[in-house]
């Protein structure tokens, strides 16, 4: 082993033992080691000659001396390449130390990078992880190592619950992300959500070697500002759907048209006043062909020819352009409007159109007071306001400020209806507030609040105005003011006058929710709220209970007494009804004939139960003479009723109605005069 010497397999696995060795450039390491093995051969030979004198191997004396003389030139040759060779050691130290600092100057650019950089091999094998990448995974980072396999690494976050996508199906979804991989170019940038809520985009590409080089970044704040604008959309929709619903509900035609003359919005009042022009809401029709095609379904009789339709478009045009006093015009079948036009701040055009067909057709004694209506309907301001379910205005017209005497700065979105009534009581504006402000306002934000009909009301200076306040679906408030000074004025000249008004609240009350005869809820409220009460009852998992109640023998009743006799009895059933409500959310209806319902949210069965034997007593107490019931003397209630003490999401209004209806039937074949009440 000392003749042969190490081989240099060997020598170079002994070296690379040495930390700095592996670091340094190949030229380094090759001279190093050629000054290591010259520096071997010469202290090698010097022993061998050594050894020789020593054993008197050499007897020649001349022999001698020119071997010693040998050994000490070796000697000083070895010492000078053992100097060499320490040089050589010091410059790859050096080296060695150059190179371990730029590995970590490139760990640290690594660390520094806001993204999470990972850097795998052919073999899927991770070779490199920066400080974000432990970071974002930092629940398994002590398992993120050099030579682990991705798939191992991928197992390992999906079991410590670090990508909630792959909770549904774990295995499917490994095998899935493992086939992204093999394609990455194809499947593009990944977006992932992860547990503490961040979101990281993360993309990957196979170098040319093989391996695969992937990074993310955190996108958490561009995802959450991609939902906050779908939210936006959304509130935006809202608000415009709560605006057409007010509009909807307005009792006059309104028709909305844009900077270019297109159809942009129409209600229902003007849809039934044009019923032939129904199927242009949706077609964004420029106005010129709306007339146009008015005239060609027979909408405008009075013209008779193309030219004169033509005169009759272009006066029109310049009539919209620069909006003067109200006119009427007469449409199909004999009826005659009213229309108010004003131009909106874009450009567009606001129409109003009012029903005038009674005041304009009028008999001929009646003409003075149709035009005194006549002027009377000029003079309306048409002021109109929106205020959303929270009482906080939506939208106005710059009448409504007009009419009330505030500033824009003012009335404004947002403001409360109460704030716009004590602005109006600060500038003393509503008379018959004087000396009771604070109860004329409870009376008018109550009135506001629950609108049943048209309200007069009396304005400074001695102005009147007319409020027509609706209920919008969404629980807000759409309500006209119109200017009727002149009504009020002249009211005992314009007879006229108070049978449009009388025809007019006709057809409000017929709108309304109230039952005409008994004051109580009708069936369409009672069908409403039984909807809503149900869907709440669902939301929450509260109780809810319904009670059907029959007047026992009400046709024996209508009989005997006849039928103005048998609605008084009605109303007093009614008034009876109405007493035993007991909670604020308690809903008394007449649904139909003799037939009532009790709607009862967030009562238990005993309290159902209780709340219809109170009714029956009641009626009892009463002692409404019947004279034609088999059943007592006096008139008696048959109920069925139906109680859900925990709601589940297959709770529909018609399931407790057909529920209390069959509990109804049971009461009377069981001979009538009793509850049968059935629990779910």
């Amino acid at each position: 082993m000392i003749l042969g010497g190490p081989s240099a397999t060997n020598n170079e696995g002994l070296l690379t033992r040495c930390g700095w060795f592996e670091r340094v450039s190949p030229s380094s390491r090759l001279k190093f080691q050629r000054l290591l093995w010259a520096t071997a051969a010469l202290l090698f030979a010097d022993v061998v000659v050594v050894s020789l004198l020593a054993a008197g191997a050499v007897p020649s004396a001349p022999a001698q001396g020119l071997l010693r003389g040998a050994v000490l030139l070796n000697a000083g040759v070895a010492l000078v390449m053992l100097l060499l060779l320490l040089l050589q050691w010091q410059r790859g130290q050096a080296e060695a130390e150059a190179a371990r600092a730029e590995q970590v100057r490139q760990r640290e650019v690594l660390d520094a990078l806001q993204a999470a950089v990972v850097l795998w091999d052919a073999d899927d094998r991770l070779v490199l992880a920066n400080g974000d990448f432990l970071k974002v995974y930092g629940a398994v980072a002590q398992h993120i190592r050099p030579g682990v396999r991705f798939e191992d690494a991928l197992r390992t976050a999906v079991a410590a619950n670090l990508l909630p996508e792959a909770s549904a199906g774990p295995e499917a979804w490994i095998q899935q992300r493992l086939a992204q991989r093999r394609q990455p170019q194809q499947q593009g940038p990944i977006l992932r959500a992860l547990p503490d809520g961040q979101w990281r985009r993360i993309v990957e590409q196979r170098l040319s070697d093989g391996s695969l080089l992937a990074h993310s970044v955190d996108v958490t704040e561009l995802i959450n500002a991609r939902t906050e604008l779908a939210l936006a959309r959304q509130a935006a929709e809202q608000a415009r759907q709560r605006l057409s619903d007010a509009v909807d509900a307005l009792p006059v035609g309104f028709e909305l048209y844009d900077a270019d003359d297109r159809l942009v919005m129409v209600n229902a009042a003007a849809t039934a006043m044009y019923p032939q022009l129904g199927d242009l809401a949706d077609q964004r029709p420029l106005f010129a062909d709306v007339v146009r095609i008015n005239h060609a379904r027979g909408g405008l009789p009075e013209i008779a020819d193309e030219a004169a339709l033509e005169a009759f478009i272009a006066r029109r045009m310049r009539e919209r352009r620069h909006p003067g006093p109200p006119h009427v015009m007469q449409v199909a079948r004999g009826q005659w409007v009213r229309v108010h036009e004003r131009r909106t701040r874009d450009g567009g055009t606001v129409g109003v159109r009012v029903d005038v067909t009674e005041a304009f057709t009028g008999r001929a004694a009646a003409e003075q007071a149709t035009q005194r209506l006549q002027d009377a309907i000029d003079a309306l301001p048409e002021a109109f306001a929106l205020f959303d379910a929270e009482d906080r205005l939506v939208a106005c017209n710059e009448r409504y400020s007009q009419t009330f005497g505030c500033d824009e700065q003012f009335v404004r979105p947002g403001v409360t209806f109460e704030e716009v009534l004590r602005h109006g009581l600060q500038s003393g504006l509503y008379p018959q507030a004087e000396g009771r402000a604070e109860a004329w306002l409870a009376e008018r934000m109550a009135a506001h609040r629950n609108p049943s009909g048209p309200v007069l009301q009396a304005l400074a200076g001695n102005r009147w105005v007319r409020v027509d306040e609706r209920r919008t679906r969404d629980g807000g408030v759409a309500g006209v003011r119109s200017d009727v000074t002149e009504l009020v004025h002249r009211e005992q000249a314009l007879t006229a006058l108070n049978a449009q008004l009388d025809a007019l609240n006709a057809r409000l009350a017929h709108l309304s929710d109230t039952d005409d005869l008994t004051g109580l809820a009708n069936r369409r409220q009672f069908d409403r709220r039984l909807a809503d009460e149900c869907a709440r009852a669902r939301r929450h998992g509260t109780p809810i209970a319904l009670l059907l109640l029959d007047v026992d023998h009400f046709k024996r009743y209508n009989d005997l007494h006849g039928h103005p006799a048998g609605d008084e009895c009605l109303r007093q059933v009614a008034q009876v009804l109405r007493g035993t409500a007991r909670r604020a959310g308690d809903l008394v209806a007449r649904i139909g004939g003799e037939e009532f319902g009790l709607l009862l949210p967030h009562h238990s069965a005993d309290e159902a139960r209780a709340q219809a034997e109170s009714a029956i007593a009641a009626l009892a107490e009463a002692a409404l003479p019947h004279g034609d019931s088999p059943v007592s003397p006096q008139v008696t209630l048959s109920i069925g009723g139906v109680q859900v003490a925990q709601p589940g999401a297959g709770l529909e209004a018609a399931m407790l109605v057909q529920r209390a209806d069959e509990a109804l039937y049971a009461a009377k074949h069981a001979g009538r005069q009793r509850l049968v009440m059935h629990t779910l």
